[in-house]
């Protein structure tokens, strides 16, 4: 958790202020609009791969798509495209309630 300490608070400030419920979003767009250090874009870069993989806590976004953005010269560096999108609360609760009634996964 310490790996990624202050980013999920950032990640979720900024698509409260940007009101929306999903959001194509890049590191690069991110690293202008707070400023951040190459290090801190690795970490977040990192982060919102793991997010992709499935939920992160109690963060209540996920990444449902990554692409890769074009290159102009083969020498510029990979960037990609990340979906942060709300979670549905109700299917992470589906998720992992241990109801035996309660149909798992879906």
């Amino acid at each position: 958790m310490n790996k990624y300490q202050g980013i999920p608070e950032l990640l979720e400030g900024w698509m409260l202020e940007q009101g929306m419920e999903e959001r194509w979003v890049t590191v690069q767009e991110l690293r202008e609009r707070f400023g951040l250090s190459r290090y801190q874009c690795n970490t977040l870069s990192g982060f919102l791969r793991r997010l992709e993989h499935g939920p992160f806590g109690q963060f209540p976004y996920i990444v449902a798509n990554i692409t890769r953005e074009d290159r102009e010269l083969p020498s510029d560096p990979k960037r990609c495209r990340y979906l942060l999108k709300h979670r549905d609360p109700q299917a992470v609760v589906r998720r992992y309630s241990r109801d035996p009634g309660t149909a798992h996964g879906t």
